[in-house]
């Protein structure tokens, strides 16, 4: 199940950003995310557990995804896809035209979900990511 993301998920979904991200938020920077009505954030339950978390930023037509994250037993069984549904919907309810990304230049499961949902990858950032240092590639969907 998909729902928005409660400030009560804050521990849970920064549990989940450690094990899937080299430099993930702390918790006090998810906590944070609550301060902004520009951020939207959803988690994905696997009964009482979050078993993936996904957000964006929006800012006037542009809809920037920060997250996208699914715990490694849930991998593989739509719920990566299911989060970003998500979040496309709710960008084109705020009437957004397009919705941008970066991601990992290594992380073929990742931009092949997003080539997968119309995704073109526009641009290369050299040396976006640290630990491990790497290029981010950043992709676009116009909506």
């Amino acid at each position: 199940m998909i729902r928005k993301m409660q400030t009560e998920d804050c521990e849970a979904v920064c549990e989940l950003a450690q094990k899937s991200f080299p430099d993930a938020w702390s918790l006090r920077q998810f906590q944070e995310l609550f301060r902004y009505e520009t951020n939207y954030y959803v988690v994905a339950e696997a009964g009482d557990a979050i078993c993936g978390f996904a957000g964006m930023s929006v800012s006037v037509d542009t809809a920037d995804i920060m997250n996208i994250a699914v715990a490694e037993a849930y991998r593989r069984r739509g719920i990566g896809g299911q989060l970003l549904r998500s979040l496309m919907e709710e960008a084109m309810a705020h009437g957004c035209t397009q919705l941008m990304l970066e991601v990992r230049e290594s992380n073929q499961p990742a931009r092949m979900l997003y080539r997968h949902y119309g995704f073109e990858e526009i641009a290369i950032r050299k040396h976006y990511y640290r630990q491990p240092q790497e290029h981010g590639i950043v992709m676009r969907l116009i909506l």
